[in-house]
């Protein structure tokens, strides 16, 4: 039995509708990974750089006040966004010097995970990702 035109067309259909939630699933925002009414302040060292798609991951190395160093790892924009606004990888990863991070902090409570909002630099430049404050709690 061969199936006819409009069978085909709605399996074609049923097939791409399967597969476009896939991918919309693979993606995420912002907000319902990261918590954006949070800021967390960290001065360490970057450690390594993941240039990858879909997203760019700084790990900054942080000593607490025991002088034991917890590694950060920090989501970040795109590459092509970064490259779009003239950000390069070596200029991410900085000089080896201190570096002060804002961050929010994983949604779900995951230790030292965050999505990086701004990183300062010794020399006093920056890179911005997200908003210096906070959003505002929900009404």
């Amino acid at each position: 039995m061969r199936a006819g035109p409009g069978l085909r067309i709605g399996i074609f259909a049923l097939g791409t509708g399967v597969l476009g939630a896939n991918v919309a699933q693979a993606h995420h925002s912002l907000a319902a990974e990261f918590d954006t009414r949070k800021m967390v302040h960290l001065v360490g060292v970057v450690s390594r750089i993941d240039w990858v798609n879909p997203h760019i991951y700084v790990y900054v190395d942080v000593k607490d006040p025991h002088g034991k160093v917890d590694t950060w790892h920090l989501e970040c924009v795109p590459t092509a966004m970064a490259r779009k606004a003239g950000i390069t990888k070596t200029q991410l990863f900085g000089d080896g010097s201190p570096v002060n991070v804002d961050a929010y902090p994983a949604r779900d409570g995951t230790k030292n995970l965050g999505f990086l909002a701004k990183i300062s630099y010794a020399d006093g430049h920056h890179f911005q990702f997200g908003s210096d404050v906070p959003a505002p709690a929900a009404k």
